[in-house]
């Protein structure tokens, strides 16, 4: 555990830890977050937004004032792919699209293209497959659609601007408009934005915006 004394900070899975050495080498670094045996785990760490392996004498020099990130899995193998051209290394045969974006630093308005699948768009809260023969290669690029929910429901739609009337059509097949009234709420907008969407009024829409939308019979 780190504590306040020690000149070097890094995390192992979020958790954190000090040395007052400058250099530590992979076997030091398992040690210190408990993993062993050592040769039981491939060790990841985040560098400049992608994941490179550490071997268990490969050496790593740590910066004062910065703490290096680092992600363990208990593994004999280390799969590869790219992102943005950029070479990752990951330590389970699967990852999540979500660490994807988050440790490549990949804004929210991006969406993930699997180039080795005819440029198939990776889920927001999907996953890549690196099991597969051959290396994957995923690009990012800004999103022609996002993924919404709307009334609990996931639905996949084109980035824009909807009006009130067309999400209440995305919760009911057939909203007749002169027989029901709608009462639309909206969380997790742009720049965090939530709030009431009423007759007259759009919104544009961003991956993860909550809609709830509750009809009511006017008669």
């Amino acid at each position: 555990m780190a504590n306040g004394r020690e000149k070097y900070k890094f995390t192992i899975d979020g958790a954190p830890h000090g040395t007052n050495d400058k250099i530590m080498d992979g076997d030091q670094i398992r040690e210190t977050a408990g993993k062993a045996p050592a040769s039981d785990f491939v060790l990841i760490q985040i560098v400049d937004g992608s994941g490179r392996s550490i071997g268990l004498e490969d050496n790593v020099e740590f910066t004062k004032g910065q703490s290096a990130t680092f992600l363990s899995f208990r593994s004999d193998r280390v799969f590869t792919f790219t992102v943005d051209e950029r070479g990752w290394e990951w330590g389970a045969a699967k990852i999540a699209a979500e660490d994807i974006r988050r440790f490549a630093g990949i804004d929210e308005d991006h969406e993930l293209i699997l180039d080795s699948d005819g440029d198939a768009i990776i889920p927001a809260d999907g996953a890549l497959d690196l099991s597969g023969k051959g290396v994957e290669r995923v690009r990012s690029r800004e999103a022609k659609t996002v993924t919404i929910k709307v009334n609990g429901r996931s639905r996949t739609v084109e980035k824009r601007k909807y009006t009130y009337r067309e999400i209440a059509a995305i919760a009911y097949q057939n909203p007749d408009f002169d027989k029901y009234n709608y009462t639309t709420t909206y969380l997790h907008g742009v720049d965090g934005a939530e709030g009431d969407l009423v007759e007259g009024e759009s919104i544009k829409v961003k991956n993860g915006m909550v809609f709830n939308v509750r009809r009511s019979d006017k008669s």
